[in-house]
């Protein structure tokens, strides 16, 4: 990624479809696979990574054009339609069968094109009118976000347990939508405390540096 960002952009993406052709995945216990799929969700990062090291630096004509736009925005209203369609069956039943079936189900495990185009979308309305430099992003509303990103490998690892904990309080409450705002609200309050305990954590354990001391 550092030294050809685009040959290994193009790898990832021939390797995530490749694994939806083929079928690859890992094996899960007892019999099963996993349910993210790790061979098509590896693009969303390797994505990720190119576009900080400059990948979207470099296209910015693309990013700024006024198609680019245009195609964007159609494309997030017609996700929300195909979307709402999946939810609602008299909806579904005014599209094509063949239109419908194409997003719903909605394919998770193997990350469907249109999930992939659905994020690459977004993040090119953020780069477009969200510069690096705005002011806003230094809000303290945004300090647990920042939070739980430096410390997203124990937010995940605790993210993980929660989710067993909550299915088995939606299996008790048969999945009511008063349980279901209180497990998430409680779980992502848990992994913001646990991500600003972590921090706290890794700064006492720093050693403090003595004073220089003043010449003579």
């Amino acid at each position: 990624m550092l030294r050809q960002p685009n040959l290994t952009m193009i790898a990832s993406i021939v390797l995530w479809l490749a694994a939806r052709y083929f079928g690859w995945n890992f094996q899960a216990y007892p019999a099963g696979t996993w349910y993210f799929n790790p061979y098509c969700w590896q693009v969303l990062f390797v994505f990720g990574a190119w576009c900080a090291l400059g990948g979207a630096r470099n296209n910015r004509w693309l990013i700024d054009s006024s198609i680019t736009l245009y195609v964007c925005i159609a494309y997030l209203l017609f996700a929300m339609v195909m979307t709402m369609a999946g939810r609602f069956p008299d909806l579904g039943h005014m599209f094509p069968h063949w239109l419908y079936a194409t997003f719903n189900p909605n394919d998770k495990t193997n990350l469907a094109p249109y999930r992939f185009i659905h994020f690459a979308m977004i993040v090119i309305l953020v780069i477009r009118f969200v510069p690096k430099e705005w002011p806003g992003l230094e809000w303290k509303i945004f300090d647990p976000l920042i939070v739980c990103g430096q410390q997203s490998l124990a937010v995940f690892c605790v993210g993980v347990f929660l989710s067993f904990v909550g299915h088995f309080e939606l299996m008790l409450s048969s999945g009511s939508l008063f349980a279901q705002l209180f497990v998430s609200v409680t779980g992502i309050a848990i992994m913001t405390v646990v991500a600003y305990y972590i921090s706290w954590s890794k700064r006492q354990d720093k050693p403090i540096k003595a004073p220089t001391p003043k010449p003579a």
